[in-house]
């Protein structure tokens, strides 16, 4: 089967085209500007510009959607522009060259923040809390009104080597910059890139029309993740506590004065409360079992991060 993997340059993207070619599938990566991804047929175009998108599907048979403009903060439109409109111009494309399935990388962010221990699942109430999660939202009605078989996969924090979370995680911790927000014994969940790869491809394989499943590597609390990193890096654990409410005032503030916010409302959130999302469904219905955790993970991110300082010192 050949697929398509829009995004395929990004954390993620990589991470969906590798695992494919490992399961026997022809990938062609979907890009804006030219790359090197080692097996995959390259492409070149934006999902913002239709007439790029018909030329990519010919011989294709599904498609991975996983371009998105994705941060914390950022102008409205450009949201928007990408998320929704270049949504739709996927599902459009698919539709003209009748693809047989789309699989939709979207967003457990569309859950927002509860503060909880109470489990979230596929059915919990959608209460995002900024732009990108909105728009996430958004693209996920739009593409159920298409009449497309389509399976859409909600990942939560992504961490793993290459990630731009994973490295600013690692570098304030490193620096001793890195503060907890509350007591750190609020729970996180986190899914390693190359699970997520995994549940996206058990989707098209398994996945049932028109369902969202939700894809997890591991529970753990604010203060395990830090105190693992630390240990891993060889630098002494985070020790500062900030009150939530002070944390969530400077964000907000940090958000109004600042092009590129430190601090934003929705790392406050991320750290700050606790949410643990269920990843029963995809267990049952794709067969999917998470092939990292705690330790695992920051092994990898630790093992990657380095080699990059490595890198970075030699050049």
């Amino acid at each position: 089967m050949k697929v398509l993997v829009t995004g395929a340059s990004g954390f993620i993207g990589r991470y969906i085209v590798k695992d494919l070619l490992n399961h026997g599938y022809e990938v062609r990566a979907f890009v804006r500007k030219k790359v090197e991804i080692e097996g995959a047929e390259i492409f070149i175009g934006d999902i913002t510009k239709k007439e790029t998108i018909e030329k990519a599907l010919s011989s294709i048979d599904a498609v991975f959607h996983n371009a998105a403009y994705a941060s914390d903060y950022g102008k409205k439109e450009d949201f928007y522009r990408v998320n929704i409109e270049g949504t739709k111009n996927v599902a459009n494309a698919c539709m003209k060259k009748e693809i047989k399935k789309m699989v939709y990388t979207s967003s457990a962010g569309i859950y927002g923040f509860p503060n909880t221990n109470e489990w979230i699942t596929e059915e919990s109430p959608k209460k995002p809390i900024n732009v990108y999660q909105k728009t996430k939202l958004l693209s996920e009605d739009l593409l159920q009104k298409y009449d497309m078989p389509l399976t859409i996969i909600r990942p939560p924090l992504v961490l793993g080597a290459g990630g731009k979370a994973s490295f600013l995680l690692l570098s304030k911790i490193e620096k001793g910059k890195l503060s907890y927000i509350g007591s750190g014994d609020n729970y996180i969940t986190i899914a390693h890139a190359a699970d997520v790869a995994q549940c996206l491809r058990l989707a098209l394989e398994k996945g049932k029309d028109k369902e969202a499943y939700n894809v997890v590597s591991f529970i753990c609390t604010v203060k395990q993740l830090f105190e693992e990193v630390a240990a891993r890096l060889g630098v002494k654990e985070p020790r500062r506590h900030i009150p939530y409410a002070l944390a969530y005032i400077a964000a907000i503030l940090s958000e109004i004065f600042s092009k590129e916010p430190s601090l934003t409302k929705f790392r406050v959130k991320s750290f700050g409360t606790t949410r643990r999302i269920s990843c029963e469904k995809a267990k049952k219905e794709l067969g999917f079992k998470a092939m990292y955790d705690l330790k695992a993970t920051v092994e990898d991110m630790v093992r990657w991060y380095k080699n990059l300082r490595k890198k970075e010192g030699s050049g």
